[in-house]
C-alpha cells in the first residue's frame, strides 16, 4: 500500500491537538471520512491555515501514519462564499447543521462517491440559492438531501403504503410511525396502540417520495405549501435523531429563522 495518497475531501470538523497541531475530519470522495493530522496549523505563520476552514473543499495529499494519516499539502478548491458571507448567518447555520448530520450519519471509509457527490450537488444548490429561495425552502432542501442520504445508507421508511395493512395510501388523516419507520393509514391507526408518532398531510407524504425519487435541482424548482415543508422538515428531523442517537444542536438555530 503506498504511503502517501491525494484525494478531494470536506472539512468536517477540526479540534486542536497537542501544543501546536489540529486534527481535521474530512469526508473524501475516494476514502470516505477520515482524520488528518495538520501539523503546526496552530501557529499563524502556517501556509495551510488559509485552506482549512469547516466545509472548504480541498485537494488533499496525505501521508499514512500508525495514529493518524498527516496532512502533508492541500489547496483550495472551493470555499462557498456566498453561504459564509450571509448576512443573517443562515447559510452559516445550515453549514453547521450539514457538518453534524454528515459526520454523525458516515461511519468509516467507504469506496462509493454516491453520497459525496451528493452533498458537493447540494452545496452548490445552495451557493447558487442562499439569496434567492426562502429560508424554508433551503432548509427543506437540506432536509431532502438527509433523507436521500438515509436510503442510500440503508434506511429506507414505508411512504407508499400502510405498515400495517400493506394498502396503498388514500385516505388524508395518515401518520408517520418513527417507532416502525413508515406510514400508517387513517383506518389503521384507529386500531393501533402507536406511541411515537406525527399527523402527516398528502402533501408531507408526497414531499417523502419526491425525496426518494427526484433530484435535489427537481425539489427547488418545485412550489411547496407553508405547513406542509414545515411538518416535512419535522419529520425529517426526527428520523434523523433516531439514527444519530444524539440531539444536533444547529437545529435549535435554524428553528430561529424557519
Amino acid at each position: 500500500m503506498s504511503k502517501t495518497y491525494t484525494t478531494t475531501g470536506l472539512i468536517l470538523k477540526r479540534r486542536d491537538y497537542l501544543e501546536n497541531d489540529r486534527l481535521f475530519i474530512v469526508y473524501s470522495k475516494d476514502f470516505g471520512k477520515i482524520e488528518l493530522l495538520a501539523k503546526g496549523t496552530k501557529k499563524i505563520s502556517s501556509k495551510l491555515n488559509s485552506y482549512l476552514e469547516p466545509f472548504y473543499l480541498i485537494k488533499i495529499m496525505a501521508a499514512r501514519g500508525k495514529g493518524f494519516d498527516k496532512l502533508a499539502n492541500c489547496n483550495l478548491v472551493k470555499s462557498y462564499q456566498n453561504l459564509r458571507n450571509d448576512q443573517s448567518l443562515f447559510g452559516f447555520y445550515l453549514l453547521n447543521y450539514l457538518s453534524e448530520v454528515t459526520d454523525g450519519l458516515i461511519v468509516g471509509q467507504t469506496l462509493k462517491h454516491d453520497k459525496f457527490q451528493l452533498l458537493l450537488e447540494l452545496l452548490d444548490l445552495l451557493e447558487e440559492k442562499i439569496n434567492q429561495a426562502s429560508q424554508l425552502k433551503l432548509l427543506g432542501l437540506v432536509n431532502v438531501y438527509n433523507f436521500k442520504i438515509l436510503n442510500l445508507l440503508g434506511y429506507q421508511p414505508e411512504i407508499k403504503r400502510c405498515l400495517n395493512c400493506h394498502k396503498g395510501i388514500l385516505l388524508t388523516k395518515n401518520i408517520f410511525d418513527f417507532r416502525q419507520g413508515g406510514i400508517i393509514c387513517e383506518d389503521c391507526k384507529k386500531v393501533c396502540l402507536i406511541e411515537d408518532y406525527i399527523l402527516v398531510s398528502d402533501g408531507v407524504i408526497k414531499l417523502l417520495q419526491l425525496a426518494q425519487e427526484k433530484s435535489l435541482a427537481d425539489f427547488i424548482s418545485l412550489e411547496n405549501h407553508f405547513d406542509d415543508l414545515k411538518q416535512f422538515n419535522q419529520v425529517v428531523y426526527k428520523l434523523l435523531l433516531i439514527n444519530l442517537e444524539k440531539p444536533i444542536k444547529s437545529v435549535d438555530f435554524l428553528n430561529n429563522f424557519c
